[in-house]
């Protein structure tokens, strides 16, 4: 379905905190340029990113080794043809478990990615986080709230002002880039190097 975008002005109450090392199969040591912008500079913030971009960018993220022992350009989707730029991406992770699909078969890779479907995802590279209470009014009967709760333990997302998680909002590109800077490094390691996010912005690490 259409989703109406959220107000610049609309974003989480604080940047995610990471209160555990990053996860052991994601390469925290190497600046490596995992968050592709667009070719004329941008990184465009306020619009939303597809799943077949977070594939992508978690697959970057991934230990040379680790994803050289599970590389593949097979997978289950049939919406996934072996040669699409996003192809071993998204085999790669399915095969390691970390991304699903659909219960009717399909990846749907051009979809947005919804913030419980992100959630999830960071919650599956740390099996051992221990889930606890949330302070979020909004993830009654929602399919992710364990992998919510995981991942809010861990420091990875956070609410909004007024209480909520919007679990089934698309995740904004800032929204992620603040996450994923989270998730994979240590605060004073994070970088950030678009046209239009500047130091002055609330995505700027």
């Amino acid at each position: 379905g259409s989703h109406t975008s959220k107000p610049s002005d609309d974003k989480t109450d604080e940047k995610p905190n990471s209160g555990k090392n990053p996860p052991e199969m994601l390469n925290s040591t190497d600046h490596v340029a995992y968050i592709v912008g667009f070719s004329d500079g941008t990184i465009r913030p306020n619009a939303s990113i597809t799943r077949a971009e977070v594939a992508t960018i978690f697959f970057r993220m991934l230990k040379d080794d680790v994803r050289n022992a599970n590389l593949t350009n097979q997978s289950p989707y049939p919406d996934v043809p072996t040669d699409m730029w996003y192809s071993n991406a998204v085999s790669t992770l399915s095969a390691m478990g970390i991304i699903t699909g659909y219960p009717d078969g399909t990846f749907r890779p051009n979809s947005d990615i919804s913030r419980a479907e992100f959630s999830a995802i960071a919650a599956r590279f740390d099996e051992t986080a221990q889930a606890t209470g949330v302070p979020f009014t909004d993830l009654q009967g929602c399919w992710a709230t364990e992998e919510i709760a995981q991942a809010y333990a861990n420091g990875w997302v956070n609410g909004y002002p007024d209480g909520t998680f919007r679990p089934d909002a698309p995740i904004t590109r800032a929204e992620f880039c603040v996450i994923a800077l989270a998730f994979a490094y240590e605060p004073e390691d994070a970088r950030c190097s678009f046209t239009d996010v500047g130091t002055g912005d609330w995505v700027y690490p």
